[in-house]
């Protein structure tokens, strides 16, 4: 008997996201457990629900009644894409795959700082003025962000199936399909929503994860802010 899956996040997309689209390709059945940012000031300390004080977290529960709490989002993505068969078994292309998401996690470092703040990042005692943040993304945009979208740019160029590796959707284009749907969202000052046009491989790998059934069938059902369901595929 399969585990009961329950995935703990804010009712926004954020980190969970592609976990949940995972989920959604693979025909996973999880609950979607929401907490509000209220709610989370009030647990965040409680080591037994969130052990690092962070979102999100998976909790495991084993037909015995045995229970875990896991925590940290691309271990739960990994996990998510294995029980899905989105996590290549070939020990090659499961490389190929952990080194497209850390080059997506490098390629966001910069702007998730901007977004943390000085202070909360231990970069500096006070926080950088709207000024310094645009100035931050705009020296980001330049030299950070071609370089890592040139290289998926450049992987998928060479791909015959126009997945970032093998045959198949992975976590790996999961993971880019849904921080690059946010960085396009128009919500982050200095970003232009219009700024992927010069990436066309990736614009057509965005298209791509959308045709997938389990996909569009989530997209089309359950909009944001996310509520507390039962995901039955």
């Amino acid at each position: 008997m399969s585990p009961k899956l329950t995935l703990i996040y804010f009712p926004i997309a954020g980190r969970a996201e592609p976990i949940r689209l995972t989920a959604a390709a693979g025909a996973l059945k999880f609950t979607n457990k929401v907490v509000t940012f209220q709610e989370f000031s009030q647990i965040k300390e409680d080591k037994d629900i969130l052990p690092l004080g962070q979102l999100p977290v998976l909790q495991i529960e084993e037909s015995d009644g045995s229970k875990m709490t896991i925590t940290q989002s691309e271990a739960i993505l990994r996990y998510f894409g294995k029980k899905t068969g989105l996590y290549p078994t070939n020990e090659i292309e499961a490389m190929q795959v952990d080194s497209c998401l850390n080059v997506v996690e490098d390629m966001k470092a910069t702007l998730v700082m901007t977004i943390k703040g000085a202070v909360k990042s231990f970069v500096s005692e006070s926080d950088w003025t709207k000024e310094e943040v645009l100035n931050i993304r705009k020296k980001w945009l330049e030299n950070s962000m071609p370089k890592s979208l040139g290289y998926f740019e450049e992987v998928l160029q060479n791909s015959s199936s126009g997945w970032l590796v093998g045959e198949n959707i992975t976590i790996a284009d999961l993971l880019l399909y849904t921080d690059l749907q946010w960085l396009t969202m128009g919500v982050l000052d200095g970003i232009p929503k219009d700024f992927l046009n010069s990436y066309p491989k990736c614009l057509a790998l965005m298209k791509k994860v959308e045709s997938i059934d389990g996909i569009k069938k989530w997209q089309e059902k359950y909009s944001k802010p996310y509520s507390t369901f039962e995901y039955e595929p």
